[in-house]
């Protein structure tokens, strides 16, 4: 059986810009950034664990989303 002590963390924002550029119809721009870090050891240290966590690898996820509304 495996060491059960360990210390994962986990960080996700997200922002969301929404433009409506006439009466129904609307732009959004969407933006998501996610960090995440693994230690085998189980000791809680905030400092060094926000220390990780912000020298993580960071993964980005850009979304564009245009909606149009037909007056008829």
């Amino acid at each position: 059986m495996g060491n059960p002590n360990f210390n994962f963390k986990s960080l996700r924002g997200n922002a969301v810009l929404r433009w409506e550029y006439m009466p129904g119809s609307t732009l959004y721009l969407v933006w998501t950034q996610t960090r995440d870090d693994f230690e085998r050891i189980g000791d809680f240290n905030l400092g060094n664990s926000i220390h990780r966590l912000a020298q993580a690898n960071a993964k980005n996820i850009f979304v564009v989303k245009f909606t149009y509304w037909w007056n008829p």
